[in-house]
């Protein structure tokens, strides 16, 4: 006879749990590779941006010369030439932003365990200037461009009425595209400090 204690040869064998892996052995989280490829695209669109920006400042824009001389197009000067500090600060506080975030993208995309850490770094950084420029476009732009809205309106044959609300429209515009350039970093800083992602960063380090 079998022993009580013998296992019987009719029972499937138990099965056993594999080992656990690290987490830096499970695959690179997509939310990484994702943002490292966007944090270096993005920033070379920024030098890019920043750069004409600053040749714009010097320089001048060479595509006003395109326009028929008359009153907007010397409003138009006008306009760019106030709004010609506000161009350099924000070009230069991109060329600064723009470091910290293509360092961060390659860190990401390497699977570097600083990474995390260079991301919020262009994250943070590039939150605080958002908020500046809103500052200048509320204190220089907005200015200029009303200033100009007057002085197109002053030479055409649009009713009055129309330059509150081309002021309105222009002012609502710039506010609104400050605010939406600040959800790229937030989205960074929320999606790549979910506790996972830092489980795996450190990980990475251990």
């Amino acid at each position: 006879m079998r022993p009580m204690n013998e296992p019987s040869p009719y029972q499937p064998p138990m099965s056993q749990a594999p080992p656990s892996l690290p987490l830096a052995m499970t695959g690179t989280p997509s939310a990484v590779s994702v943002f490292g490829v966007l944090h270096i695209v993005f920033a070379c669109l920024g030098v890019l941006t920043s750069v004409w920006g600053l040749v714009v400042a010097f320089v001048g824009n060479p595509f006003l010369s395109l326009q028929p001389a008359g009153p907007q197009m010397q409003a138009q000067i006008a306009m760019q030439s106030k709004m010609n500090p506000m161009t350099i600060a924000n070009s230069l506080m991109a060329l600064a932003v723009a470091v910290p975030m293509i360092i961060a993208g390659i860190k990401l995309v390497k699977k570097r365990h600083d990474g995390l850490k260079w991301s919020n770094r262009y994250a943070f950084s590039s939150l605080a200037v958002k908020a500046i420029n809103l500052v200048l476009t509320v204190t220089i732009l907005l200015p200029a461009m009303r200033e100009m809205t007057r002085t197109i309106i002053g030479d055409s044959r649009v009713p009055a009425g129309m330059s509150g609300f081309m002021s309105g429209a222009m002012a609502g515009g710039a506010i609104i595209g400050v605010v939406l350039s600040a959800v790229y970093p937030s989205l960074s800083l929320i999606l790549l400090n979910r506790p996972y992602i830092k489980a795996w960063f450190a990980a990475l380090q251990g």
